[in-house]
C-alpha cells in the first residue's frame, strides 16, 4: 500500500516540483526572492547567452563580504558554467554588476543611498536584515546593478547566499554532495525583497561526541596534515553555516580533539566568515578544559582551593580572544562535563557559582568592554547546575539563561514571568545526538522535526530568543533536523502544529524536486518508527512483543522497498547524496530492526555493509572513516534467539467488532470496546469527537508526533496552568470522546502522553479526566529532574509517559470521556479503556478499535 502510494506521488509531483523550486521562494518563505531561467520584464541577467555579470564588493568591508562575493561568483559557475570577474573597483566592472555590501562600511553602497537610489530604511540598523534589488543606471557606465544590501556583515552574507540557493546550489552541496542544478542562463525576480530578522538571536550547532566520526574523518581523510579537525574543517563547517544562516558554533572538544584555539588561525577565520563563537556549557570563558588545563602551569580545576589559577586561566583566553565577537559561557562546571570540584552543601555550591560568575563579569569588564551588559555571556544550568540556579541569588538579569532538554528532545525549564522580564533574556541548548545516561543515541539521526518544533516553540513562546544550540554529534547523518531546527530558530511560528512535513518537504523539494513528496512521506514514516524506539536502544532489551515486532518489520520493509524504488529513479549526480540523506538511515534502522527483533544475523552483515558503502564508495571515499555504525560500542551485533520468530505471525486487522456493537453517528468519531480484542478500547488522541474550545487556548492535533504520527497539545502554551476543579471546567479546552461499552463495571483508562516537563517549574505535567458525569480527577504525569530515575530513563527510551485513572460504568451504552487541559505544555499520544485487571497494552498498543 505504502509503495503504490508513493508512486503515485512521485508520478503526480515530478512535473510540479521542478517548477516550483526553481520559481518558489526560498526553503521556509520569501517568495517574492526568485531566480529563474526565462526573463521577465525588468529582471536582472545574472548570466545571459555565457556571459555573467561581474561581482563587486568594497575591500574595506567586512572579510566575510569578500569571501561571500567570491563563493557566490563560484555559485554561479557551478550553476551556468560561466565564472563572473569578481573585482573591487566599479568602474572596471562591466554595465552590469552585482553589488555585494554591507550598510556604513561599503563606499558604493552608501553612495546609492547618498543619491537616492535605494532606500534602506528598512533594514538599518537591523539585526542580519538584507535587502535585494534592481538598480537602473546606478553608477556612470553600469547599466544596471543587482544591490544585496546587508543591514551587518551576516546580512550582507546571508543576502548573497539566499540567491545562491535560490538558483541551485544548496547550503548542503559540499557536506551531503547534493548536486547544484544546471542551467546555462539565471535571471533575477526586479521585484524588491526585503528579509525578516531572525527570530532568534544567536543561532547554532554543537559539534560533540565526535570521536567516531568528525574526528577520524578530519585526521585521516580532509585534514590528514593536521591529523584532528582543525582550520580546514571548520573553515567548511562556518560557511556551512552561513549557508543556513545561523551564526553561532560550540566547537568540538571531547579528549583527543585538539582544541579550537590551539590553532591560532581557527579563531580567524571564524571572524573571517563572521561566526560567533561560544563554548559548551562545561567548558566556560571559551575554554576546552580536557585539552588545554595543565596542572602543572595552573594548578587544581578547584576555585576552592585554587581560585588564582582558575582565573588566570580563564583570563588568558579572554585576552585572546577578546577582540573577536564572542558569547562567553559562565559558571562552572567539572574538567569534562562533571559536576563542579570543591565539594560543599547545595547552598554552598550555588553560593560559588554566584562568586565565580562575578568574577568573570570582572574580567569581561577589565578586557573586553566597561559595559559589561554589552558582552553577550550564556549561563547554562545543565544537569545538577538546574537545582543549584535555583538556590543562587538572581545572576545579572543581562546574562542569557540557557535552558537545557533533557538530553532526549524534552525541555526541563521554561522561564518564568520574572525571568522573562529579564534583559538577558532565555535561549535554549537542545540534543538530536547524545552520549549518556540512559543509553547513548550517537549513530543515526531520529529525533521527529515535530518533537523539535513542538518543544523549541514553546520554549520560545516562554521567552527563549537569545540562543538556540543544536548538539548534532559528528554533524552528519544530522543533515535534515540541523537545517529544519535553524530555520526553526529563524521563524519559530513558520511551524503552526499541522505543517511539520510540509515544512520539511520544502527541504527536500530543492535538493530532490522530482521525489519531494514520495521523500517526505518516507521520511514520516521513518521518524514515527523510530519514535517508538531508537535503533541504538533495540539491543537494550526485548520491548516488542512478537506480534508486535512482526508488525514493525513489515513497516521497515516496506519503507526498504520504497526507498529502492526511488533511488532508481534519482539521476545518477544525485545518488550520493540520496544515500547520504535517505539511504543508509533508512535502511540502516530497518536492518538494525530485523537483526533485534528477528535475530538475523544477514541483517548485521547488511548494517556493516552499508557501513563500508558510506565510508568507502560514495563521493569516491570523501566521507572514508566519518561513519560508525557502533559509536562507543554501546550497540551489540551479536544475534540473540527471539522467542517466537516472527514469521510465525500473520498480520491482521485488529479492528474487530462484536455484532451489534453500538454504531456511531457518521459525523463523529466513535469509539468501540471489542470482546473479540480482550475489551480494550483504544483511542488515538487526535480523534476527538469534538474539541471544546477554553477561555483563552484549545487542543490543536499536531502533526509528526507520536507512535502514530500524529498527538494533540494545548495552543497557546502561554496560558495559566489551571489546577482548580471548578475553574478547569470553566475555562480549559476539553477533549470529548464518544466509546461505545458493552460491559459495566470497573474500568482502567490510560493515557499515553509524550514525557514533556511542565511550564510551571518543578512540577509534574497533569490533565483532568471524567467519564460521563463523574467529578474530574487531576492526574500527574512522572516527574523527575534525575537521569539516574529509572522512570524516567524508561520514558526517553520509548518517548512515552503512561498514567491511568479508575472509572465505573454502570450499564452498557454510549458513554462520553472528558479530559481537560491543567498545563499547557502537555502533549498527548493515545488513550486505552480496560475492563478487568490484566494489562492487554504491551508495548506498541493495539490499533484503534474505531467503529467508523
Amino acid at each position: 500500500m505504502l509503495l503504490k502510494r508513493l508512486k503515485k506521488l512521485s508520478l503526480a509531483c515530478a512535473g510540479i516540483f521542478l517548477t516550483a523550486i526553481f520559481f518558489g521562494g526560498h526553503v521556509w518563505g520569501a517568495d517574492a526572492l526568485s531566480v529563474s531561467n526565462v526573463r521577465s520584464q525588468n529582471d536582472f541577467a545574472l548570466v545571459q547567452k555565457g556571459s555573467a555579470a561581474s561581482i563587486v564588493y568594497d575591500a574595506s568591508d567586512a572579510k566575510v563580504v569578500g569571501i561571500t562575493a567570491k563563493l557566490f561568483a563560484t555559485d554561479v559557475q557551478r550553476v551556468t558554467g560561466v565564472l563572473p570577474a569578481v573585482t573591487n573597483s566599479v568602474s572596471s566592472a562591466g554595465k552590469h554588476i552585482v553589488l555585494i555590501g554591507t550598510i556604513g562600511h561599503s563606499s558604493n553602497l552608501d553612495a546609492l543611498i547618498a543619491a537616492g537610489k535605494i532606500s534602506v530604511k528598512t533594514i538599518q540598523g537591523g539585526w542580519e536584515r538584507y535587502q535585494i534589488q534592481v538598480v537602473e543606471n546606478p553608477f556612470p557606465g553600469v547599466t544596471n546593478a543587482l544591490v544585496i544590501a546587508g543591514s551587518d556583515r551576516r546580512g550582507a552574507a546571508y543576502g548573497a547566499f539566499s540567491l545562491s540557493e535560490e538558483m541551485g546550489v544548496s547550503p548542503w552541496y559540499w557536506w551531503a554532495d547534493v548536486p547544484p542544478r544546471s542551467h546555462p542562463e539565471l535571471y533575477v525576480s526586479a521585484e524588491k525583497f526585503v528579509s525578516s530578522e531572525p527570530a532568534v538571536r544567536y543561532r547554532g550547532i554543537f559539534l560533540n561526541d565526535e570521536d567516531w566520526g568528525l574526528r577520524p574523518w578530519a585526521a585521516k581523510t580532509f585534514e590528514s596534515e593536521n591529523g584532528n579537525i582543525g582550520p580546514k574543517t571548520y573553515e567548511k563547517i562556518f560557511e556551512l553555516l552561513l549557508r543556513l544562516r545561523a551564526n553561532y558554533l560550540w566547537p568540538a572538544m571531547h579528549p583527543g580533539t585538539t582544541p579550537f584555539n590551539n590553532y591560532p588561525t581557527n579563531r580567524e577565520i571564524a571572524d573571517a566568515y563572521a561566526i560567533v563563537m561560544g563554548s559548551s556549557h562545561c567548558e566556560q570563558m571559551l575554554r576546552d578544559n580536557v585539552g588545554e588545563w595543565d596542572e602543572k602551569v595552573f594548578g587544581d580545576y578547584n576555585f576552592v582551593t585554587n581560585p588564582g589559577g582558575v582565573l588566570k586561566y580563564w583570563e588568558q583566553r579572554v585576552r585572546e580572544n577578546g577582540k573577536y565577537e564572542n558569547v562567553y559561557t559562565v559558571g562552572m562546571r567539572g574538567i569534562h562535563d562533571g559536576a563542579m570540584p570543591g565539594g560543599g552543601t547545595e547552598r554552598e555550591k550555588a553560593a560559588r557559582l554566584h562568586t565565580i560568575i562575578n568574577d568573570q563579569r570582572e574580567m569581561l569588564v577589565r578586557l573586553v568592554n566597561t559595559n559589561v551588559a554589552e558582552v553577550p555571556q550564556l549561563f547554562c544550568p545543565y544537569k545538577e547546575v538546574l537545582p543549584l540556579y535555583r538556590l543562587m541569588p538572581d545572576i545579572p538579569a543581562d546574562i542569557t539563561l540557557c535552558w537545557p532538554d533533557d538530553n532526549f528532545g524534552y525541555i526541563r525549564q521554561f522561564s518564568d514571568a520574572r525571568e522573562r522580564a529579564r534583559s538577558g533574556g532565555a535561549g535554549v541548548y537542545y540534543h538530536v545526538s547524545y552520549y549518556g545516561r540512559p543509553n547513548d543515541y550517537l549513530w543515526l539521526c531520529t529525533t521527529p522535526p515535530a518533537l523539535i518544533a513542538e518543544e523549541m516553540t514553546k520554549a520560545y513562546d516562554y521567552g527563549a530568543n537569545k540562543v538556540w544550540i543544536l548538539n548534532v554529534g559528528d554533524l552528519k547523518p544530522a543533515e535534515l533536523d540541523i537545517e529544519f531546527f535553524l530555520h526553526l530558530a529563524w521563524n519559530p511560528h513558520a511551524w503552526n502544529g499541522t505543517n511539520t512535513y510540509q515544512l520539511l518537504q520544502k527541504q527536500i523539494a530543492r535538493d530532490f524536486p522530482q521525489n519531494a513528496n514520495p521523500l517526505t512521506l518516507i521520511m514520516e514514516n521513518y521518524y514515527r518508527l523510530n519514535f517508538a524506539r531508537k535503533p541504538e536502544h533495540l539491543s537494550q532489551t526485548n520491548v516488542f512483543s512478537p506480534e508486535e515486532a512482526a508488525r514493525r518489520m513489515v513497516a521497515w520493509q516496506n519503507l526498504v522497498n520504497a526507498v529502492d524504488q526511488i533511488g532508481d529513479e534519482v539521476p545518477q549526480k544525485s545518488r550520493d547524496a540520496f544515500f547520504e540523506l535517505f539511504g543508509y538511515p533508512v535502511k540502516a534502522a530497518a536492518a538494525m530492526n530485523e537483526k533485534c527483533l528477528a535475530g538475523s544475523q544477514s541483517a548485521a552483515d547488511e548494517i556493516h555493509r552499508l557501513t563500508d558503502q558510506y565510508n568507502n564508495q560514495i563521493a569516491s571515499g570523501k566521507w572514508r572513516y566519518m561513519m560508525s555504525d557502533n559509536p562507543r560500542g554501546q550497540i551489540s551485533f551479536d544475534v540473540s534467539k527471539v522467542p517466537k520468530s516472527v514469521s510465525d505471525f500473520v498480520i491482521t486487522n485488529e479492528q474487530k467488532y462484536a455484532s451489534g456493537a453500538i454504531v456511531a453517528d457518521a459525523k463523529e468519531f466513535m469509539n468501540v470496546e471489542s470482546p473479540a480484542n480482550d475489551h480494550l478500547v483504544i483511542i488515538e488522541a487526535e480523534h476527538a469527537s469534538a474539541f471544546i474550545p477554553g477561555k483563552d487556548a484549545k487542543w490543536q492535533k499536531i502533526d509528526g508526533l507520536g507512535y502514530n504520527g500524529e498527538s494533540v497539545a494545548v495552543f497557546p502554551t502561554t496560558v495559566a496552568v489551571r489546577s482548580e476543579p471548578a475553574k478547569i471546567a470553566a475555562e480549559s479546552p476539553c477533549l470529548q470522546y464518544k466509546i461505545g461499552l458493552q460491559t459495566p463495571g470497573e474500568w482502567q483508562i490510560t493515557v499515553r502522553a509524550l514525557p514533556t516537563f511542565s511550564v510551571d517549574t518543578g512540577k509534574p505535567q497533569r490533565y483532568a479526566i471524567a467519564l460521563d458525569d463523574e467529578p474530574m480527577q487531576i492526574i500527574s504525569l512522572p516527574l523527575s529532574q534525575d537521569e539516574r530515575n529509572r522512570t524516567w530513563g524508561e520514558n526517553v527510551l520509548r518517548n512515552a509517559a503512561t498514567t491511568t485513572s479508575k472509572h465505573t460504568v454502570s450499564k452498557p451504552g454510549m458513554h462520553t470521556l472528558k479530559i481537560w487541559m491543567v498545563d499547557p505544555g502537555i502533549v498527548l499520544d493515545t488513550i486505552a479503556a480496560e475492563n478487568g485487571d490484566s494489562e492487554k497494552l504491551g508495548y506498541m498498543w493495539p490499533s484503534e478499535t474505531r467503529a467508523n
